[in-house]
């Protein structure tokens, strides 16, 4: 894999692998007008995992789905943009097979973060993509479980570690008088 953190204009346009909301076609033809879809692949050695957003890791014995851009370079510097490269996402080629060949495609791979679950619209803009386009939503469906379950796991270990002394009882107003509460008066 060769890693790119710097962005080069070029005149050509590059193969590009979208795994997560830029495979909505709605959102693409506004960011990437002039770009175009060749069709669908699977990456191999790679899966799908969130960190609130969308990005793929290598695993062995794993593949995810993805849909191939031919990235005109009028819209390279908007997918940069909106991809936050190269401080959020560098860009890497991978290779993957199109058509029975071997091909190098170019992917943005977050730079770091931890798994967390992504938002429902950002969750429904992917799952949009992934049926427009025929696309198996099991994979989707797996890595955002995956998250779901990171985050669960980690609200249950830091709930057990709180020691209940810690904290002292709330003051309860019995006497329902509003003197010591913030009140606020609205002219109308």
């Amino acid at each position: 894999m060769k890693k790119k953190n710097e962005y080069k204009p070029s005149d050509k346009s590059m193969l590009y692998i979208a795994y997560g909301s830029n495979i909505n076609l709605t959102q693409m033809a506004f960011r990437c007008p002039h770009s175009k879809v060749i069709g669908s692949a699977m990456v191999k050695g790679w899966e799908l995992e969130f960190r609130g957003v969308a990005t793929i890791v290598p695993k062995p014995n794993t593949e995810v789905p993805v849909l191939l851009w031919q990235l005109d370079p009028r819209d390279i510097p908007a997918l940069n943009r909106y991809e936050g490269f190269p401080h959020l996402y560098r860009q890497e080629d991978i290779p993957l097979e199109l058509d029975g060949k071997q091909v190098m495609g170019m992917a943005y791979l977050m730079n770091r973060g931890q798994i967390s679950p992504p938002t429902q619209g950002y969750l429904q803009t992917i799952w949009d993509g992934y049926k427009a386009n025929g696309i198996d939503t099991s994979y989707l469906v797996e890595a955002a479980s995956r998250a779901y379950d990171y985050a669960s796991d980690i609200n249950i270990k830091y709930s057990q570690d709180i020691d209940e002394d810690e904290y002292e009882d709330f003051d309860i107003d019995d006497d329902n008088s509003l003197d010591d509460d913030i009140q606020m008066s609205f002219k109308l």
